[in-house]
């Protein structure tokens, strides 16, 4: 196990170094530029001289190859840059922002498991009853919503005495408060809980079927204990699966929903960093984003070997 973690670790390395190129690729080929965005119509009063000063103290009027590899130095001695719009280290502006969005994220996921696996469950336990065409019509409901759409949705009926119930706050952090992150999770995890519900379905019916299923009702145990020990356990690998693919889809969705709920996470960082083309908070988040992605399939890998003795690595 220690030599397949060693090999999968070491794998990282190139991995992110591709995906490093690709990023900025993209972020060196947007239009636009930072100096004006910065100094907005104040640029019309500098000359072309004073402009391309400040083009060369930010670094952004050399050649690509130059910027390419200033920056792959850069990173591989763990600095990022500094933003070129807020004028702070991207190290800092991630380190700050970071634990907002895991703590979301954390929300969103906790909420797909708790409605996610119970609605699979019950759904194939309750098999072409109508306990499972509703659940099955609301996990394809839930998986046909936009998470935007369902973020404004949730403000209007659970954040408004005008158009709904006032329960949650609408927007915001509140200093930490878990109250303020009650909604934008419960948007965050609705999606997520459909495809859950509908691929734990199918494995826990795939799974019923087993000869040791039936060994073990034979054997007198409880329904119980068959369902938790033997048939969910087995089943729960592609539901596991699932998760790990779905962490940057998890991602994707907490900056969506930051922007609506005003959550002060990456997404609040790096959605303005795009329209004002700040490459190093964009290329910093993009990063961890993708390191993030790869460590947690490297997890959910390990998990594997835990939930199923079967499955041994080299």
């Amino acid at each position: 196990m220690i030599r397949y973690i060693t090999r999968r670790l070491i794998q990282v390395i190139p991995t992110v170094f591709i995906i490093y190129t690709i990023v900025f690729m993209l972020a060196y080929a947007m239009p636009g530029d930072p100096i004006k965005v910065v100094l907005g119509e104040e640029v019309n009063r500098l000359s072309q001289e004073q402009l391309q000063a400040m083009r060369e103290n930010l670094g952004i009027d050399r050649p690509f190859h130059e910027q390419y590899l200033d920056f792959l130095g850069d990173m591989m001695r763990f600095d990022l840059g500094r933003s070129f719009i807020q004028r702070e280290d991207v190290i800092d502006i991630i380190g700050y922002r970071l634990p907002r969005t895991l703590q979301l994220m954390l929300g969103g996921m906790t909420v797909a498991l708790i409605i996610g696996i119970p609605a699979g469950v019950i759904s194939a336990i309750k098999q072409y009853t109508w306990i499972d065409h509703a659940l099955m019509v609301f996990a394809l409901v839930g998986l046909s919503m936009p998470v935007f759409w369902q973020g404004l949705v949730a403000q209007l009926l659970l954040s408004s005495n005008t158009t709904g119930i006032a329960i949650f706050p609408v927007a915001g952090y509140g200093d930490g408060n878990p109250y303020y992150m009650i909604l934008p999770s419960l948007v965050l995890g609705t999606n997520l809980s459909a495809i859950i519900a509908r691929v734990a379905r199918s494995a826990m019916l795939e799974v019923a079927g087993q000869d040791y299923i039936n060994t073990a009702r034979a054997k007198g145990l409880k329904g119980r204990t068959v369902l938790i020990r033997h048939h969910l356990r087995n089943a729960i690998i592609p539901v596991l699966t699932v998760v790990g693919l779905q962490v940057a889809g998890l991602m994707t969705g907490a900056l969506v929903t930051e922007t609506i709920f005003n959550w002060p996470g990456l997404g609040r960082a790096i959605v303005p960093a795009i329209l004002q083309r700040d490459t190093p908070v964009i290329m910093g988040i993009l990063l961890l984003g993708a390191f993030v992605y790869l460590i947690v399939n490297l997890i959910t890998d390990i998990m594997y070997a835990v939930l199923d003795p079967r499955i041994r690595y080299g």
